[in-house]
């Protein structure tokens, strides 16, 4: 799978904290820089990442975006990161996941050991801010990260 991965709806939190991360584990990044290019960026990636903040340098919303990025490569797995905890993040990727009529499973870095399905596009994947901020958590992030994008 190719290890370029795009950055579906950047936000500075992403950019910022995210993007380093992503580098630090051997990825390399495209950046949307309009809905409009999703169809092309999409399918050459081998994973995304999409912001849950509530703006973002792309206008469009997560949910927009995430089903623009459906349309464009089915298959992508997701990465989905904000400020929030998990469990304060959790609704909102629940309502996502209706609206976009995915059957999700929504996972953090907690579950690390627990979720078999890394690497599939109905995987919700969740970082915090603190999940890459604190040492002992982004290592569990990146262990995570490197199953849900190399599946």
């Amino acid at each position: 799978m190719s290890k370029n991965i795009l950055l579906a709806r950047p936000h500075p939190f992403i950019v910022a904290e995210m993007k380093p991360f992503l580098e630090e584990n051997g990825y390399t990044l495209a950046k949307l820089e309009v809905i409009s290019n999703m169809a092309t960026l999409a399918p050459k990636a081998g994973g995304a990442v999409i912001s849950m903040a509530l703006s973002s340098s792309i206008p469009e919303s997560a949910e927009e975006v995430f089903q623009q990025l459906r349309q464009s490569a089915p298959a992508v797995p997701v990465v989905f990161a904000s400020m929030l905890s998990l469990d304060m993040a959790r609704p909102g990727l629940e309502r996502m996941a209706a609206l976009c009529r995915v059957n999700a499973s929504i996972a953090g870095i907690d579950n690390e050991g627990t979720v078999s399905q890394w690497g599939r596009p109905d995987t919700f994947l969740y970082f915090s801010k603190d999940d890459l901020a604190i040492p002992a958590r982004r290592a569990i992030a990146a262990r995570i990260l490197k199953r849900h994008f190399t599946q």
